[in-house]
Order: C-alpha cells, then structure tokens, then sequence
C-alpha cells in the first residue's frame, strides 16, 4: 500500500490510499491488505445480508429499511457497520440476522457472498447527485482526502483514482453489473422516491419476510428522508469512531435527499461535458444501468 497526495494546478489537495492500483479512502482500516484479505474470507451466514452501496446513493435509507423489514420495528437503526472502516470484529460479535453494510466495489466483497451464500442488497443514484452529495459532505468534514473546489473534485470523481469508489462511478457499477448470483438485488434512488411503497414491497420480498400491508405502508412512512434525518439527530450518540473529522462525532449523513439537487451546483460547461463522459464511458463499458444523468 502507498499513501498518494496529489495537489493539480488549481491547488486542489487530493489524498487516498492505493492497493493494487486501487484508490481507497484514507479511513479505510490500516494497510488495506489485511482489511481486504479479512473481508474476502469473512464466514457468512446464510441469513446475512449486506447493504452495498456507492457512497452518497442512499445508503442510510437502504440500511433503516433493511433493518425495519428484518426487525419488525420501526426503530430507527442509524448506521451500518462498514467492512471497510471499523474493527472486524464488530461484526463477528452481531447477533443473526446479521445485516452491515460497505462501499467497496463489488471484487472486494467476501468470497461467499459471490458463490451465493447471504444476500445483497444496493441502490443506485444519479452520479450527478452523486459527486453534488458527496463535495458537501467532505466540506463538512475533515480532512479525509480532498480539499478543493467543486471542479477539482468533478475531475476526480470521473476518473479512476476516485477513491469513493475504488476507481470511477462507472468502474463500481461495472463490478455490480456483473454480480451474477441471485442473491443479490438492486433498486433505483429515483424510482424507490417515486413509488416507495413498491420498493419496500419488492424488498420485503427479496428479504424473504412476512408482513401485512399495514406495516409495509408504515415503513415506508418511517423512512420518508425528513423522518430519517430528524431521527438521525436525535438519537445517533457521537463516536469515537469519527471524533477527528467531525464537529461532535457524528458523520453529516443526512442533507437533502433529492432528486436533480445536481441542477444547484453545476454550471453549463459542467453538466455537458459530464454528459459527454457519461455516455462514452457507458457505451465502452457496456453498461446496462438505465441510470441518467438529467
């Protein structure tokens, strides 16, 4: 592993861990290696199930529906314990079902997992609102590998030394498109805020859990994004975890949650030539995702 500190011509700062020609997040645990090699050998039970998601697509709310559908409650459950960024044994000590979550790309996730065994579960968003989301929650943290303007990190974020995602957007969605097992499903951001009560349906069944219709229409008002955000405040405890990034010990996981917030913060050069990447990066990778970047 290497530590790489990149400073460009506008005096952007750029800082991540690389393994294997990969970019990781510098919060990613120790070398990387022994977290990797951890992670692909981790047991996994068949009741299992992992929220893997590109940073800023909706992990929290994918998670707190997850955690609903599996509890019968519908208690807030915060976040997910990331495999990438905390103890391994934090995982080893959960009681089953056993639900955590991670943003590596889909190559890095246990072995058993790929063979079938356990389920997974993502969501995927607009990589405009995408890169928008997630330049708002490095500003609001510290230091965790960019320092710079918004153009500096849409530069970034569309190449392969993106470190949100292991390589750019299109490479993790690459891995997930060819994530074969039936084990596995995927859901739209822009569709799960359209028809809610649809996804939570579809989940429930993915799941394989039993509720009524009362209770299904009752997570889906649980997880409406201001709820989830108000109860995320309230109730999530400072960490030690996150102490040294930010303000009182709690990631700023909640902003807005929309669709199209990209329009906010894009310039016109900006959104056309991100459209002009997006379509020649779809078209060279084969990419399936119906995903749009309007």
């Amino acid at each position: 592993m290497e530590m790489v500190k990149i400073v460009d011509e506008e005096n952007n700062k750029y800082t991540f861990k690389r393994y294997k020609g990969y970019p990781f997040i510098i919060e990613t645990v120790g070398n990387v290696r022994d977290q990797l090699a951890k992670i692909a050998n981790r047991h996994i039970k068949q009741d299992d199930v992992l929220v893997c998601v590109f940073p800023k697509s909706g992990t929290h709310w994918l998670y707190n529906t997850v955690m609903m559908l599996r509890s019968g409650s519908l208690k807030y459950s915060g976040s997910p314990t990331m495999m990438e960024f905390q103890d391994f044994n934090e995982i080893e000590k959960m009681q089953s079902p056993r639900t955590f979550g991670s943003h590596l790309r889909f190559r890095f996730l246990p072995e058993q997992m790929k063979i079938g065994r356990g389920k997974v579960v993502t969501v995927t968003r607009n990589p405009k609102d995408i890169v928008t989301s997630v330049y708002h929650m490095l500003q609001n943290l510290g230091d965790i590998g960019y320092q710079g303007t918004f153009e500096g990190f849409l530069n970034i974020f569309l190449s392969e030394e993106c470190f949100m995602g292991n390589g750019s957007w299109f490479s993790w969605i690459k891995d997930m498109e060819e994530w074969e097992q039936s084990n596995f499903l995927s859901l739209s951001f822009h569709d799960f805020k359209q028809n809610t009560f649809a996804n939570v349906v579809k989940l429930a069944k993915f799941l394989e859990v039993d509720h009524d219709e009362d209770f299904l229409r009752s997570v889906s008002e649980s997880i409406q994004f201001n709820k989830l955000k108000e109860s995320h405040k309230i109730t999530t405890p400072p960490s030690d975890r996150w102490k040294d990034i930010s303000e009182d010990g709690r990631l700023p996981i909640y902003r807005k949650g929309e669709v199209g917030d990209w329009k906010e913060m894009f310039t016109v050069a900006q959104s056309e030539n991100f459209n002009k990447i997006f379509k020649k990066k779809v078209e060279e990778m084969g990419l399936k995702i119906k995903a749009s970047c309007e």
